[in-house]
């Protein structure tokens, strides 16, 4: 992010490094479609408020419940259409983890590794009604070709994640969660099963619990879906930020070179301001979220648009 503008007078505005200026972030992401991440993993998230990110496999999905019963066995792919378009339309992410989850990495033409990626993104758009922005990479295999093949039209890939199951305790998870707290950083888990399948935990109460740990330093952590977390971060570190003092506030210009049709996510706007008492924000005309801290004011709106146009009073 470049500042421009700001001079001793001015007051000191910021893009904040996480939404709402938290210190790190946390995207809870699930593999293959589990049919108990919905019964167990989506309740237990809406619980805290939180939404997470479910890595798809369009060729394991089943059509209606009857079909799922029909093969009680099948770990993967337990989550019918219907419920995943229902996870989606409530703020839960479903996104792209290959068409039948081949080693992408181990595939000899780039016509297959596209039929993979393709296929998937088409049907889950047709399924869900939003194209995937993100992809999960089978096995966590990928090279130099696939990468660049999956990056395409796309915000992020999963490239790194934390890792949890069967032998993942509570403590563990919340040690994770506070030290990313510390070092100022995105944690992205990858959870398969909760207690019915490959790499369940133990009981449901170890992931229970963490959430709950979670939740009691939401003023801390941001948790956002994998592609809220990914455009923000990528957002931030490539808006250009004009500052243009007037009195009893200042006008925010931002200028961003992104693609507008994937990159979509508010950022937040932090002024440095002390004893604030009211705020008014606006952009192109509407009124934005603010919220007054006692050593700053917190603003989200939309980068590379209409200037944003801030004042403040103290007391």
């Amino acid at each position: 992010m470049k500042v421009i503008g700001q001079t001793g007078d001015t007051p000191k505005v910021r893009i904040a490094p996480f939404k709402g200026d938290k210190l790190c972030a946390i995207s809870y992401t699930f593999d293959d479609a589990v049919k108990d991440q919905s019964e167990l993993a989506v309740p237990m998230l809406e619980e805290f408020g939180f939404r997470g990110t479910f890595w798809a496999i369009p060729a394991t999905i089943p059509e209606t419940e009857e079909e799922k019963l029909k093969n009680p066995g099948k770990k993967w792919g337990g989550i019918t259409w219907k419920r995943l378009k229902e996870m989606s339309d409530n703020g839960h992410e479903i996104s792209n983890h290959g068409w039948s989850h081949k080693n992408l990495a181990n595939l000899k033409s780039e016509q297959e590794i596209r039929a993979e990626i393709e296929k998937a993104d088409s049907l889950i758009f047709l399924k869900i009604g939003k194209k995937p922005r993100t992809f999960c990479y089978p096995y966590n295999a990928y090279n130099d070709q696939v990468l660049a093949i999956a990056m395409e039209n796309r915000v992020d890939t999963r490239t790194r994640c934390s890792g949890w199951g069967y032998r993942t305790t509570t403590q563990w998870m919340n040690n994770w969660a506070d030290g990313l707290i510390k070092k100022g950083e995105w944690g992205i888990t990858m959870i398969h099963a909760i207690i019915d399948g490959f790499d369940a935990f133990p009981s449901k109460d170890v992931l229970y619990n963490h959430l709950a740990h979670v939740k009691k330093r939401e003023d801390k952590i941001w948790i956002g879906t994998f592609l809220d977390v990914a455009s923000y971060i990528k957002e931030a570190e490539n808006v250009r930020l004009s500052v243009i003092p007037k009195k009893n506030g200042v006008i925010c210009k931002t200028e961003m070179t992104l693609d507008k049709n994937l990159f979509m996510e508010p950022l937040t706007l932090v002024v440095e301001a002390k004893n604030v008492v009211s705020v008014k924000a606006t952009q192109k005309g509407k009124k934005l979220p603010a919220k007054i801290e006692p050593d700053k004011i917190c603003i989200d709106f939309m980068p590379g648009e209409a200037p944003v146009k801030i004042s403040w009073k103290n007391d």
